[in-house]
């Protein structure tokens, strides 16, 4: 007999676990506990009994529909559940009266106990999966909270660095614009001072040569370079030119403008930085120079008989007669002064009163002891031994 209660206590508490069950919120929303709650749904029918759902609420209408899809006639009744699983256990449709008359034996008060103890462990159950999903549940909320607030810093960051990048950049654009104002500043400065101390530079030298040339008197005004006479005096002082004008013992100071190559042979010159004007400038392309050298080789050559630099020459250093002899180089004597110009030279020879003018016939080396430079264009001989 105890055999008896022993195996039918057995087979009672294998039935009390079976009178709940409890599906994971994926396997719900898939289907695949469908049987599951037909099946539990088919036994509390069966069985005249309730089945007590624990479910969140947005899904206890879907629970209800798959257990009487199971027994249309089944009682259902809704818990509230906090997470996202479903929990369906069987229960007595009238549990005050079940209570009432489950303790009649002896034998009956284990099998009461156990069932009562399988529920305490469902319970536990239970609550341990729910705190279990709590704890997930807040974790994943905690998780997606801090990705929230690390992409808000990263985009508030991103917002930071390109607000600093463009004030740097407004910064830099400033600052190169004030320098550019300063350096156009500075450099229109220093232009102005240059001109002014070019200006005063001028303005000293021109009332240096009013003192020495014009008794201190003020020039007359300007001359062009057409404009010059024969025998007008120019004197050159560091760019500045001054023409000094004789009519009778009246003197006369201008000055000149317009350019002019003083290598030009219509201006002799008689001293440092002071020319004479031989004859009128006549404006032509290709000008008559006198030499430059003040060293190497004069090759001297009798110009043609209407060269321009043969009547020059002769204007100049032969008070506009005619020259016709030659000299060589080594005939030349001590006393003896050389005029060149572009490719001719005159040699003035004075024996008492007596002058003669030569035409320069070779090639003088004008670096040779025996020459001393007199002028721009003028070298006197010093040795009759002239090579």
């Amino acid at each position: 007999m105890y055999k008896r209660i022993f195996f039918a206590a057995l087979l009672f508490s294998s039935a009390a676990f079976a009178q709940q069950v409890d599906i994971a919120g994926k396997d719900f929303l898939s289907g695949a506990g469908d049987a599951r709650l037909a099946d539990i749904a088919r036994q509390a029918a069966a069985q005249g009994k309730r089945l007590v759902v624990t479910a969140p609420p947005y899904w206890q209408g879907k629970v209800a529909d798959k257990l009487h899809a199971g027994a249309a006639n089944v009682e259902v009744q809704m818990k509230e559940g906090f997470f996202e699983n479903v929990l369906v256990r069987i229960e007595d449709a009238k549990p005050a009266a079940a209570k009432a008359e489950a303790p009649k034996t002896e034998a009956a008060k284990p099998d009461t106990a156990k069932a009562d103890a399988a529920k305490a462990e469902a319970a536990k159950a239970e609550a341990a999966r729910a705190a279990a999903a709590k704890a997930e549940a807040e974790r994943a909320e905690a998780a997606r909270l801090e990705a929230e607030r690390a992409a808000a810093a990263r985009i508030e960051a991103e917002r930071a660095a390109k607000e600093a990048a463009a004030r740097a950049e407004a910064a830099r654009i400033e600052a190169e614009k004030e320098a550019a104002a300063k350096a156009a500043a500075a450099k229109a400065e220093a232009e102005k001072a240059a001109a002014k101390a070019a200006a005063d530079h001028v303005a000293q030298i021109r009332q240096r040569m009013e003192k020495n040339l014009n008794e201190g008197k003020p020039a007359e005004g300007a001359l062009t370079v057409a404009q010059l006479q024969k025998d007008d005096q120019l004197f050159v002082d560091d760019g500045v030119r001054g023409v000094v004008r004789l009519s009778g013992a009246h003197r006369q100071l201008f000055w000149l403008e317009g350019e002019l190559n003083l290598e030009r042979v219509e201006l002799v010159p008689v001293g440092e930085d002071h020319y004479k004007i031989a004859e009128p400038i006549r404006e032509t392309a290709n000008p008559v120079l006198r030499t430059r050298g003040l060293s190497g080789h004069f090759v001297g050559r009798v110009p043609a008989a209407d060269a321009a630099e043969r009547k020059t020459l002769q204007d100049q250093y032969a008070e506009g007669r005619e020259v016709t002899e030659t000299l060589h180089p080594a005939d030349l004597r001590a006393g003896d002064v050389v005029f060149t110009g572009q490719s001719a030279a005159v040699v003035v020879r004075r024996s008492g009163t007596l002058v003669s003018r030569f035409w320069l016939d070779g090639d003088l080396n004008l670096a040779q002891t025996g020459l001393t430079k007199q002028a721009a264009n003028a070298y006197r001989v010093l040795s009759d031994t002239i090579k």
